[in-house]
């Protein structure tokens, strides 16, 4: 038999053997969608047509001034704040339990603010801002909110009486528009688009780890020593395991991709060819992974315990989980030395994005480039293995 015919036919065993748990097999398929659903649906926003959400807030007014109260009713009748009055000890009582995670307090001396003018001092009372520790953006935006509301009562009173002047001169200066900065007009980010990328290739690098742990299995029994004692090349075995889970890697790919086109609209607005070269790669990545993982595991339990740890890692850090932009910028640092962060750029690119092939390559380059240097060292390993096994049967 050719070395090709030897090939495929120990992937076609890997194949069948893999399909022999069916219930097994389809957790393989089931579980990145239903993970996958999951993270799309909890991160999913409205789009830009849709009401403006407003921040919920506690306000405590410790005077009842007439300044201080035409500020409150100006708060309650902002349309970026949900504004509920209370006193300070019930606001404090409800930040800390995050319910909600901002109050401001005006304090017996802010109709001092009154009196401000520009370029002269002014011993300015406090605004006091109490918020959950973790709510710092929810902090800043009613900060700037209020900011607002009360420079726009300043300058009513300031110019309201000027001869001329009216209402709605008292507007901003400027007209802000939004526009989204993206490469096609029509490009809208989908949450499902990221979760869908990001599950799948995580599940890519868990299957690739347990294709390396059976690999394990099979050379700590007797499956092994019987197959390198027939005439069968060391380089054929690995191949053909490669093969395998590139194979189950790409259906894999087929099957979550399809079901998060059916269900939620996630399409590929980018290249074409740019996605299926990327899924190549990434296919490549879970075959070199399981190599890797059977080349340098030692024992079964061991690679099962540090594999699961470093998979978790560089998929919380590539921005598997969440985009990259709710991370430090020291971890997207980090990141640009992953796998993982290129492969999550290169489909992010191609789905929602809409960039062109010639703007992905550099992901695929380095996805294929991740997938080469895994394989180069789980060969050199396992060769090496052999070796000493061969040895100490002579």
């Amino acid at each position: 038999m050719s070395r090709l015919g030897l090939i495929l036919t120990l992937a076609a065993k890997d194949w069948w053997l893999f399909w022999a748990d069916r219930r097994a097999a389809a957790l393989c398929f089931l579980v990145p969608i239903i993970l996958a659903s999951a993270f799309g649906m909890i991160f999913h926003r409205p789009s830009s047509d849709v009401a403006i959400t407003r921040l919920p807030i506690l306000l405590v007014a410790e005077s009842g001034d007439p300044f201080t109260t035409q500020v409150v009713a100006e708060l309650l009748a902002c349309e970026r704040l949900e504004v509920r009055t209370t006193t300070r000890a019930d606001a404090e009582a409800a930040v800390a339990k995050c319910s909600p995670a901002v109050a401001i307090v005006l304090g017996t001396d802010f109709e001092q603010v009154r009196n401000w003018q520009p370029g002269q001092p002014l011993v300015r009372p406090e605004v006091i801002i109490l918020h959950h520790a973790t709510a710092s953006a929810e902090r800043h935006l009613a900060e700037g909110i209020f900011t607002e509301v009360v420079m726009k009562k300043l300058a009513r009173e300031r110019f309201g009486s000027v001869p001329g002047v009216t209402e709605a001169g008292l507007t901003s200066p400027f007209q802000v528009v939004s526009a989204t900065n993206s490469v096609t007009a029509n490009t809208q980010f989908n949450s499902y688009s990221h979760s869908f990328c990001g599950m799948t290739l995580q599940y890519l690098l868990f299957w690739g780890m347990e294709s390396g742990l059976v690999f394990l299995r099979e050379r700590q029994r007797g499956v092994w020593v019987r197959m390198r004692a027939s005439p069968v090349p060391l380089s054929c075995v690995l191949t053909a395991k490669g093969l395998a889970t590139a194979w189950i890697a790409l259906l894999q790919v087929l099957v979550t991709f399809g079901f998060g086109y059916l269900a939620f609209g996630v399409t590929v607005t980018g290249s074409l060819i740019g996605f299926v070269l990327l899924v190549l790669a990434v296919c490549g990545l879970a075959a070199a992974t399981g190599l890797l993982v059977a080349a340098i595991g030692g024992t079964e339990a061991r690679a099962r315990s540090v594999s699961i740890l470093v998979i978790l890692g560089i998929s919380m850090v590539g921005g598997l989980w969440v985009p990259t932009f709710l991370l430090p910028n020291w971890v997207r640092d980090i990141a640009l030395s992953l796998p993982t962060a290129w492969a999550m750029q290169g489909l992010g690119g191609v789905t929602w994005e809409g960039r062109s092939l010639r703007t992905v390559l550099p992901s695929v380059l380095a996805v294929t480039g991740f997938a080469l240097a895994f394989l180069t060292v789980a060969v050199w390993r396992l060769k090496l293995s052999e070796h000493h096994f061969r040895q100490g049967n002579l």
